[in-house]
Order: C-alpha cells, then sequence, then structure tokens
C-alpha cells in the first residue's frame, strides 16, 4: 500500500496501524519526508476543519514514531514555521500544533532559533487555561525541556519568558499540571532575571499555599499518581529557591501561623525550616520579633508533637538566619538580643519544675542553643551555673534528678560544623557536681558525663576512681550497662582521654589480676568497651591481655575494632601455642578457636600445616588428659575455610579417620563425631570421601547401639545438608528403627529429632563453619519425613515417642512449608497435649495457635477434645510460656461461629478470672486481652 492510501486510510477509519507503517517507510529511506507532506498537502489545506486537525495529528504522531536523531535541522525548520502558520490558522488547530510542538522540541539537531519560535508562536498564539489538560502538559512539557536542556536560548527571551509563562499558567488547577509548572518555576528563578515580575511570579505561587490535595481515584479505580507530597515539596522549592521571595513570603508565614488550622502552622514552618540558606536576616528584620514569639509560642503549647518539633526546628532555622548576618546590637540582628529574649521569657519556668511548661522551656532553650556556636555558649554560660546552684539548694531527690537531666539536655551533641567548647568554669562546676553526687544519681550522671566527654570537657583523677568503682561494685542493669557503656566507647574513642582509658583499664586489670579471681563477665565487656578505637585497641590489647584466658574471653567481641593484617600476623605464631596452655573447656574457648579458623586464609597455611602435624597428629593429644587441647584444634580446624584449606582437611580426614573410631564413650564423643561430620560435609564433591561415608554408614547399620546410631546420624546429616535428596536413601531405615520394640526405637526418634533440629551443634556442622547448606534443605527433609510417616499417621499407629518428634519436626520448620499439611496433622497436634507428652506441649501449642488463627474453621471438628486442655495448660504454673500460649488459642478460638463455642463460654469466663490475677505481667496482659474477646463474644 502507498503512502496516500495509508494516509486516506488513516484519515476515513483512524487506524493507529497506519503511523507505525509510515513511520517505518521514513526510516527505511523508502519514502522522504517532503514527499509524506506532500502526499497529506490536500488535507492539510481542506476546507473541512476537521480533516486539517486529523492531518496534523498523523503528521505529529509519525514524527513522534521517528527516533529523535532523525530529522535534519532544515526539515525540524520547515516544520516548526509550517506548524507556527497553522497555529493562527483556527483555534481547534493549536491542540495538534502543540502536540507536534512537544515532538519537534525534542529532535537533537533543532537549532536555537526554531526554539525561539516555537516559544513565542506557544506565548502568541494559544491560551493556555482556555483548552483541555492533555494539551495544557503538552505546552508545559515544552517550556521545561527547554529550561532543562536548552536554558541558553530561554535565557535571550529574558524577563519577557516570565512575565508570558505566568500568564500561561495562571489559574492552572490540575495536579499533573502543577508539578510540571512548579519544576518551571524553580529554575526561573535560580537561572532567569525575574526581577520585574518577582511579586507577581510569587503570588501566582503563593495563592496554592499550603498545599491541599487528595488524589482522586479514577474511572479504573486507581489513584492518580501526583502525590500530595511531590505537590508539597515542589511548592516548598520555589517559596524557598531564592531570597527576592523573602519580602513576600514571611508576612504570608506569619499570617498562617496565627490561622487555627494546624495544618497550615505546620507548612508555614516546614517552608521557614528550609528557607535560611537563601533569605537574609536583612530581609525579614522587621518580623524577627514576630516570628520568635510565634514559634515559642508554637513550641511551648504544642497540641501534638509533630507540631512541637517543627516548631523547635523554626527556632533553630530563626537563630542560624540571625548568626549567618552581619551583628548590630541596634537593630534586632543580633544574637545576643534574641538570645536573652529567650532565655528572659523561659528561664522562669525551668525553676517550677511542677508546672506543665518546665520541660517545653528547656526544648524551647535547647533548640536556641544547637543554632550556632555563640549560641550555644550564652545558653550555657547563663542557665548551667543557675541549674546548678539550684540543685545545691534542693533537697527532694526527684528535683535533683530533674536538673541533671535538664542539664544533660542542654549539652547534647548537635551536627554544629564548628567546635563548640565548654566555657571553663561551666566545666569545672559540672565535673565537681558529678564527682560529689555520682554514686547517688548513676543513672543520671552517666548521660550527662557522655555529653559532657563529646564536648571534650577534661574530667579530673575523680572520673576514673568512680567509674572503676561503679563497674567492679555496682549491679548493673541493662539500663545502666547501656549508658555506661556509651561513656567507655567515648573515653576509647578520643585521643583527649586516651591517659584516662589507660589508667580506668589498668585499674579493671589489676582488680583480677592482684586478687587472682575471675573477672566478672560486665567487667570484661568494659574493657571490650574501653578497647572500642582501633588505632589504640592493638596497643592496650597487647599491654594488658595478651597471652591470658581473658584475651580468649574478649578477642571474638573485639576482632572488628582489630585490622585483618594485625590478626593474622600476631594471632597465627608461637604465641598461639602460648595461649593454649591457659585455655580451659568453656563456650568462650569455642567461639575464639571457631573466630581463629575462620579468619584464616592463604598466608596462614604455614601455620596451620605446623599446627595440625604439631598438635593433631600426636597419638598422645588424644589421650583422655589431654581432651581440653584436642578441643581447641577440633574447633580451630572446623572453621577452616574450604577454598584455602581444601588439601589439608582432606590430608586431616585420612589420618584422624581410625583415632576417631577408636575413642572410648565419654562427653567429648559427640564433639569428635560433628568434627567429623564436619569434615564429610565440606569434602563431600570428593567421590572417595563420599563413599568412605557410605561405608561408615552401613557399619553402624549392621550394629544399630547408641554409639553407632549417634555417628549414623550426624553422617547422614551432613550429607543431607550437602545434598537433601540423600535423605530418600536414610529415612526408610531410620523408620525401621523407630518401630522396632527395643531402646533402639527410642534411639532413633532422638536421631530424627537430631536430624531435623538446625541449631544443634551450630559452631561445627551450620554455614558459620563454611559448611555447605543447601538453600532448601528444611523444604525438602520435611516433605520427605512427611512421606514416610504418612502410613503411620493414616493408621493412627504412632508411637509417642515418634508423635513428639513429629510435633518437634513441625517447629524447626518455617510455616510456610507446612501450611498444606498442618491441617491433616491436627489430630496429632491436639494429642501431643496430653499429660504425658508435657516436652511436646510448646511445639504443638505454637502450632496449633497459628493454625487457629489462620484457619479457624478447621478446628471446628476437634473443640470438644481441645477445649479442655487449653482450661487445663492455661493455668500451667511450671511455664509461663505454655500459659500465655494457650490464652491465645483460646483467644484466637472466639473467631468461629458463635453457637460452636457458646457451650464453653461459661467455663472460659471463669477461668480467665484466675488468669488475669496470674503473677506474670504478660500471662495477666495475655489474659485480658482474651477475657475482652470473649466478653464482647455477642457483641
Amino acid at each position: 500500500m502507498n503512502c496516500q492510501a495509508l494516509i486516506e486510510k488513516f484519515v476515513n477509519d483512524r487506524h493507529e496501524t497506519i503511523v507505525n507503517q509510515l513511520g517505518q517507510l521514513l526510516i527505511t529511506k523508502e519514502l522522504k519526508l517532503v514527499d509524506f507532506i506532500i502526499s497529506i498537502g490536500d488535507y492539510l489545506q481542506s476546507i473541512e476543519l476537521s480533516k486539517r486537525s486529523l492531518a496534523l495529528t498523523l503528521v505529529a504522531n509519525v514524527v513522534e514514531y521517528l527516533p529523535n536523531t532523525f530529522l535534519e535541522p532544515n526539515e525540524i525548520h520547515h516544520l516548526v514555521v509550517f506548524t507556527s502558520a497553522k497555529m493562527s490558522d483556527h483555534h481547534v488547530l493549536i491542540q495538534s500544533c502543540v502536540q507536534l510542538f512537544r515532538i519537534l522540541a525534542k529532535q537533537s539537531a533543532i537549532n536555537d532559533d526554531d526554539c525561539i519560535t516555537m516559544i513565542k508562536s506557544i506565548f502568541s498564539d494559544v491560551y493556555v487555561q482556555s483548552f483541555p489538560q492533555g494539551s495544557r502538559y503538552n505546552v508545559f512539557v515544552i517550556l521545561l525541556h527547554f529550561l532543562l536542556h536548552r536554558l541558553d536560548v530561554v535565557q535571550q527571551l529574558g524577563s519577557d519568558f516570565v512575565c508570558n509563562f505566568i500568564q500561561s499558567m495562571d489559574g492552572e488547577r490540575d495536579p499533573r499540571n502543577l508539578v510540571l509548572c512548579f519544576q518551571c518555576l524553580q529554575y526561573m528563578t535560580k537561572y532567569l532575571d525575574i526581577e520585574p515580575y518577582k511579586e507577581e511570579l510569587f503570588e501566582i505561587v503563593a495563592c496554592y499555599f499550603p498545599m491541599e490535595y487528595k488524589p482522586k481515584v479514577t474511572n479504573t479505580g486507581t489513584e492518580e499518581t501526583v502525590t500530595q507530597e511531590q505537590l508539597v515539596l515542589a511548592l516548598r522549592n520555589i517559596l524557598t529557591s531564592t531570597g527576592k521571595f523573602a519580602q513576600y513570603c514571611i508576612p504570608m508565614l506569619i499570617e498562617k501561623l496565627e490561622s487555627d488550622i494546624p495544618s497550615a502552622r505546620l507548612a508555614a514552618m516546614d517552608v521557614f525550616i528550609h528557607c535560611i540558606d537563601e533569605y537574609d536576616a536583612r530581609d525579614m528584620s522587621s518580623y524577627l520579633v514576630q516570628l520568635w514569639n510565634l514559634f515559642s509560642k508554637q513550641a511551648l503549647c504544642a497540641e501534638n508533637q509533630e507540631i512541637e518539633i517543627c516548631a523547635l526546628q523554626s527556632i533553630t532555622a530563626l537563630m542560624q538566619s540571625i548568626g549567618k548576618s552581619i551583628q548590630n546590637d541596634e537593630t534586632e540582628i543580633s544574637t545576643k538580643k534574641l538570645v536573652d529574649r529567650a532565655i528572659r521569657e523561659c528561664g522562669n519556668f525551668l525553676k517550677e519544675f511542677d508546672l506543665k511548661l518546665a520541660w517545653p522551656a528547656v526544648k524551647v532553650l535547647q533548640a536556641v542553643g544547637r543554632a550556632n556556636s555563640t549560641c550555644s555558649s550564652l545558653i550555657w554560660s547563663n542557665l548551667i551555673p543557675s541549674l546548678i546552684k539550684q540543685f545545691n539548694t534542693l533537697e527532694q531527690a526527684n528535683h535533683r534528678r530533674t536538673i541533671l537531666d535538664m542539664i544533660t539536655y542542654f549539652l547534647q551533641p548537635t551536627a554544629i560544623r564548628t567546635i563548640i567548647k565548654l566555657p571553663s568554669n561551666v566545666s569545672d562546676e559540672l565535673w565537681i557536681l558529678l564527682s560529689t553526687h555520682f554514686e547517688s544519681f548513676p543513672s543520671h550522671c552517666l548521660p550527662l558525663i557522655s555529653n559532657l566527654l563529646q564536648l571534650n570537657s577534661i574530667p579530673g583523677q575523680v572520673l576514673e576512681d568512680n567509674l572503676t568503682k561503679f563497674i567492679l561494685h555496682a549491679n548493673l542493669n541493662d539500663e545502666l550497662k547501656i549508658k555506661l557503656s556509651t561513656v567507655l566507647k567515648i573515653l576509647a574513642s578520643s585521643p583527649t582521654f586516651d591517659r584516662i582509658c589507660t589508667n580506668l583499664l589498668s585499674n579493671l586489670i589489676n582488680s583480677w589480676t592482684g586478687t587472682k579471681t575471675t573477672p566478672s563477665n560486665e567487667t570484661l565487656e568494659c574493657c571490650i568497651d574501653l578497647c572500642h578505637n582501633s588505632e589504640r585497641c592493638r596497643e592496650r590489647l597487647e599491654r594488658f591481655f595478651f597471652p591470658s584466658q581473658q584475651f580468649i574471653r574478649l578477642l571474638p567481641n573485639i576482632f572488628k575494632y582489630l585490622s585483618h593484617l594485625y590478626i593474622l600476623t600476631n594471632l597465627f605464631s608461637p604465641l598461639f601455642d602460648l595461649l593454649l596452655t591457659s585455655i580451659v573447656n568453656d563456650e568462650y574457648t569455642k567461639i575464639f578457636c571457631s573466630k581463629c579458623g575462620s579468619i584464616a586464609d592463604e598466608s596462614c597455611k604455614t601455620f596451620v600445616q605446623n599446627f595440625y602435624e604439631t598438635n593433631l597428629f600426636d597419638d598422645s593429644i588424644w589421650q583422655s588428659d589431654k581432651q581440653t587441647n584436642l578441643l581447641v584444634m577440633i574447633y580451630f580446624i572446623g572453621n577452616l575455610k574450604r577454598k584455602f584449606f581444601q588439601h589439608e582437611l582432606e590430608l586431616i580426614f585420612n589420618k584422624i579417620n581410625e583415632k576417631i573410631f577408636n575413642q572410648s564413650s565419654n562427653e567429648m564423643t559427640d564433639i569428635y563425631f560433628y568434627f567429623y561430620g564436619n569434615l564429610i560435609n565440606k569434602l563431600a564433591s570428593k567421590n572417595e570421601i563420599l563413599e568412605h561415608a557410605r561405608s561408615i554408614i552401613k557399619q553402624c547399620e549392621t550394629s544399630p547401639d547408641e554409639k553407632h546410631i549417634h555417628l549414623w546420624t550426624i553422617i547422614v546429616k551432613a550429607l543431607i545438608l550437602y545434598r537433601p535428596s540423600f535423605i530418600e536413601q536414610y529415612i526408610p531405615t531410620l523408620i525401621l528403627w523407630m518401630n522396632e520394640k527395643t531402646n533402639i526405637a527410642n534411639l532413633a526418634c532422638q536421631s530424627l529429632k537430631s536430624l531435623t533440629n538446625f541449631n544443634e551443634q551450630i559452631l561445627l556442622l551450620s554455614s558459620d563453619a563454611d559448611c555447605i547448606i543447601h538453600p532448601m534443605v528444611k523444604q525438602i527433609m520435611f516433605m520427605n519425613i512427611l512421606s514416610q510417616m504418612k502410613p503411620l499417621l493414616i493408621n493412627n499407629e504412632l508411637l509417642p515417642s515418634q508423635m513428639n518428634v513429629l510435633v518437634d519436626l513441625l517447629s524447626n520448620v518455617p510455616k510456610s512449608i507446612i501450611q498444606d499439611d498442618i491441617i491433616s496433622l491436627l489430630p496429632i497436634l491436639i494429642r501431643a497435649l496430653a499429660p504425658s507428652n508435657e516436652s511436646a506441649w510448646p511445639s504443638a501449642l505454637n502450632s496449633i495457635s497459628d493454625l487457629i488463627k489462620s484457619e479457624p474453621n478447621s478446628i471446628v471438628d476437634h473443640i470438644d477434645t481441645l477445649f479442655p486442655r487449653l482450661i487445663t495448660l492455661a493455668t500451667y504454673q511450671k511455664d509461663m510460656s505454655i500459659r500465655i500460649t494457650s490464652l491465645k488459642c483460646l483467644k484466637y478460638l472466639t473467631n468461629l461461629p458463635t453457637h460452636k463455642i457458646e457451650p464453653y463460654r461459661r467455663n472460659i469466663i471463669h477461668l480467665l478470672k484466675v488468669c488475669v490475677g496470674d503473677h506474670k505481667r504478660l500471662v495477666r496482659k495475655e489474659a485480658v486481652e482474651t477475657q475482652m474477646s470473649w466478653c464482647l463474644l455477642n457483641a
């Protein structure tokens, strides 16, 4: 079909595919643009207005189909001139012309003269606000495009562009168009000369303030894409974009601040907070006192926290604005005068603790102080000495605590860039106050000490003595631990306090080395905090801890403060052997050795090789009196990375194979087996290792006693973690053992429990030890175990031990996995609540609770059995969690149809009267919620 036929078809049928066909012809050069225009010429000059409009639309759509680099400058020029002429032809054609202009504006080859022609044509021939939203949108897209990408062209038009844009935007209400208008205005205020029209430009924007807009729901049921936040932000950016608006904007903000509408006051404060970067205090000098009065009133009498926060930020912004200007005490542009006013107006409230305005006044004065260093110094010098004097005259402890909290609040760290120095007389008075009253008010003194230290205020010897005594003798609760930790980390992080930190650390070390006692965990935690800064951490470690048992307890916690190179250089050296002489078999040793193994890399290969050859391969190390040292080897080697030590791990596996099986059963056997499983898991990709593991499994199956079943379990678990599909080979054997009438059944149940417990021996058989853990192992294991046990479920042949294992399994598997099977397992879960299955109660109750919450109707057939057990367990005294979960189940059961649960209501209400008096707060809380649900059952 030729070009003419395509054009006729579009005019007659308006078929959209015609646009694509014509565009493709132009791109492939089968049709020239000039030939296309000539072919459509009859329609462009038609006496029928509708045909002229359709023809222009077709031209616009075809040009839009073309790439932005397709048209030549002369082609663009002719199209611009032609379109500009068509604009004056008839107002109906203007919408199509604007659409064509929008497309041509994006052509990369367009020249400056054509851009100016388009802009002038729009401003002279288009009365923007008389057109539909889509056409207005196109106009603003064109203007924004030129402002963003052809700013030099727009600047040639100067203030005329500003004047014409104001006329085009005046009266715009559509939010989509307003977003574009606001973006245009933001660029205009920054890059164009708005001086002649600054008042008109402000007025055209101010009519939208404060922005009140709620997105409308469209015909498709979705909300409009423009949000109120977008419009609010865009409007604020314009109002705060230039200081030329200050003389008009500040009176408008004052008017809104005096309003009774909270949203208007919030909007006004938000604009003021963001305007100080552009507005000069000189431009609002006559309004400074009025602004202070309004902001302080909002802060002192705020209706809600949002208004209070905005008001305080506005006070800070006001003081910052004044602080940036040249000070003049004869005018209102004086930081000192306004600070004096703030102290005069708010200072009296600080003396009346029982008044509601006491703390709001503190917040106002602190907002003034955080503006800049001058404000801070003035506030501190005037208020803190008077508060200290007031503290010394007070007798009531709660009033003294309030004073300490006020001082702490005034000294809060701020984001001021300049370093604020606390006046020396104020600093000395505060340290004297703290040294005198630290023991009486430690919880209030510690935050004050933190703030003083962050202000680089140097304490005296008394602080070291107070902190040492406090750490060693005080019974610290969690709140005090956090506050103390903050103080110690600040001391450790600054060179200014290096002497204090070192002395304090020495005092703590001497407290246990001098008395030859074991330090408490709290004391060691304080030592860790004092090693907080990595620059001085190494020196302090070497001086005080290395090597010692305390070092082993501390090191895993301070690895993050040490460089990797330091650890590798100093730890994996002959000193490591020295460390082993002070090791004891405890949890700290396991963590320490595991951490050491996990950070070793290929630079440590020589050390690792010498270490295991000298120690692990020595037969004497496997004797019972050397088991502690063997424990070190196991946890260290078990955490080595596969990518660095694959070859070494193979050698170790082959060497210790026989030694593992020759060990007599004792408390260490479990660790040996897990270490063996660790190696098998890491080396399972090797066929010979895999075959060897399978042969060990077969040997265990031929003589199933306690030791062999335990070893079988660990090796199978190691293989399943590596490849979960292996479970299909081994679960049938386990099911057979579980059905035995001997002790083997109980051992098999414990084995299944171990297989599905992924928290067990986490230091040796987990991803933390660099074991290979398949991401879907839990899902695959659950589905296989359930499929093997289903015949027993269907025939109701589960033994109590098997039932307990299955219930425990449910607690170890993500809820999303068991969602489809939980309903079929419900009878098992209810049976697990029997008095003889006490160990299974927690898991069973949690699963039942989740089921009732998500699928309440699934429980209907079992409520006769379930209710009596829940009533009994709700008063079970040995375990608070049992009582809480039972009460939750009873609460969720109120979602069932009323006629189903009404027979039990009386008994439940009677039970809950007992539960609401439980001696545990969390139980009482859950009981009250459950009681409310049952009391409102018929509401």
